[in-house]
């Protein structure tokens, strides 16, 4: 007793609770079941017309009266469902059972003319995704087109199979003009009980299992669609669980990078401005700029190889350490150094970073840079077009355990201004795979070489916006200008 109360709970669970998961799927499915009803209506008012109109000239008189009958029963759960928008746990019990029971009216009627229509409620039944709602149809079905079978059978109403009809012997058959075989035979003397026993036993017994079959294979579509949802749903809640950690981190990286200007409002001997924009949520690229002491500032421009979160990882422990090593004091070339050491221990990704690292005097525009595989610095002077600095190259940071770095020594004068950038300005990429490159670069920085840092990475990014025409981004794009003034300003 207490396990079928547990099984009855259990269905009503499934036909009338519906899960978040599953509900607007099931509002969906009602919608679709309540628009085959109508469709379904459409067409037995189309066959009425027809039969009328003497196409099917189908003999049995009652068809037509059916058929109303079986068009009422169809648009009015379909009119209740769109009336209340579908959104009723109920309804697609009401939905089913109708179906069934207008295609069992029918079977009635038209007996095996129509028995294979029997197992599209079955097979319509898997759109709700539901194993139990499935097995439940398919058992209305049985149990409905049994009771119909019957019914038309003792009733005089279903077209049988005359063959199975036992006659006693010397049965005198009578067939007056245009008759067939129906009116040949006395009602009177037919056992209509035993004649449904024959449907029974060598029509329905043979469908039944055959129907079992399909069913069987219909409640497993539904497992397995329920299945399906619940782990698109899973993976879709996976993939906005790490959207938004990704979008985080952006936020985190974002905020970790200097991000306000004008910095250092203070000092009048240079103003500088920087951005920084991934091509994904996260990026490798990273600036910083920082005083050592009251008179050298820190310029760091740097590159992680790779993309993505462990890009990023890798650039906040290569930011940090280039700081804190840079505030400790040394050269670029002793910074980098003992950097490079500590980022080579446990490098099991063999990321490496390409950086260029400059220490400026600002009291008299003297700098010092050591340049890790990165970029070639650009840097306007003597109030002329803005130039590549070339120079050869030291290896990337963290290639290799114990590299010196060569350092170059440059100097701004009033009015000059330094312009540093990663790989992805000079390589961004139009639709037909042609690079920005550094003399579109140069032109875009020459466009008012005059102008203020803030002004010239808009004029940057604006060249390579016209450039690329909506293309994808590939790589991070990161820049900082500085504009010196001089120690008098």
């Amino acid at each position: 007793m207490r396990k079928a109360k547990s099984f009855i709970t259990k269905l009503k669970e499934e036909f009338f609770h519906s899960t978040e998961t599953l509900w607007q799927n099931e509002i969906q499915a009602n919608l679709f079941v309540a628009r085959i009803l109508i469709y379904t209506s459409v067409l037995a008012l189309i066959i009425i017309v027809l039969n009328a109109l003497g196409v099917f000239s189908l003999s049995n008189s009652g068809l037509t009266r059916y058929l109303g009958f079986a068009i009422v029963e169809m648009l009015i759960p379909a009119g209740i469902c769109f009336r209340l928008k579908g959104e009723k746990p109920w309804l697609k019990v009401v939905l089913m059972l109708a179906y069934v029971i207008v295609l069992a009216r029918l079977h009635m009627v038209l007996g095996h003319n129509i028995v294979l229509c029997l197992i599209f409620p079955v097979a319509l039944s898997v759109r709700y995704y539901s194993r139990p709602l499935t097995g439940f149809v398919a058992g209305a079905t049985i149990i409905t087109y049994l009771i119909a079978s019957y019914y038309g059978i003792t009733h005089q109403i279903t077209r049988v199979d005359l063959n199975m009809l036992e006659l006693p012997a010397g049965t005198i058959l009578s067939f007056p003009e245009a008759a067939d075989l129906r009116t040949a035979i006395d009602p009177s003397i037919i056992d209509y009980n035993q004649l449904f026993w024959h449907f029974f036993q060598h029509s329905f017994i043979p469908k039944f299992f055959l129907f079992t079959i399909i069913a069987m294979i219909c409640t497993l579509i539904a497992e397995r669609g329920r299945m399906a949802i619940f782990a698109q749903k899973a993976e879709t809640e996976k993939t906005q669980r790490l959207a938004t950690e990704l979008n985080l981190a952006s936020d985190i990286q974002t905020n970790v990078l200097p991000n306000i200007f004008p910095v250092f409002p203070d000092r009048k001997e240079f103003t500088l401005h920087a951005s920084m924009t991934p091509a994904k949520e996260v990026g490798g690229d990273f600036y910083d700029f920082f005083f050592i002491d009251d008179d050298h500032i820190a310029l760091v421009m740097a590159d992680v190889s790779g993309k993505g979160i462990p890009a990023a990882l890798f650039m906040m422990v290569a930011r940090t350490l280039i700081k804190n090593r840079t505030l400790m004091g040394g050269t670029p070339s002793e910074i980098l150094y003992d950097v490079n050491n500590q980022l080579c221990e446990g490098n099991v990704a063999e990321l490496f970073v390409t950086v260029w690292l400059g220490i400026l005097e600002v009291s008299t525009g003297k700098g010092l840079a050591a340049n890790a595989g990165h970029e070639h610095p650009v840097i306007r002077t003597n109030n002329d077009e803005f130039k590549l600095v070339v120079y050869k190259h030291s290896p990337a940071v963290a290639a290799m355990e114990g590299m010196i770095f060569k350092e170059h020594e440059f100097q701004l004068n009033p009015g000059d201004t330094l312009f540093v950038y990663t790989d992805g300005v000079a390589e961004a990429t139009d639709s037909n795979n042609e690079l920005f490159g550094t003399d579109r670069m140069l032109e875009a920085l020459n466009k008012d070489s005059d102008a203020m840092p803030e002004q010239l990475l808009k004029n940057v990014v604006e060249g390579i916006d016209e450039f690329i025409k909506g293309a994808e981004q590939f790589d991070d794009l990161t820049m900082l200008s500085l504009k010196y003034f001089g120690p008098q300003a």
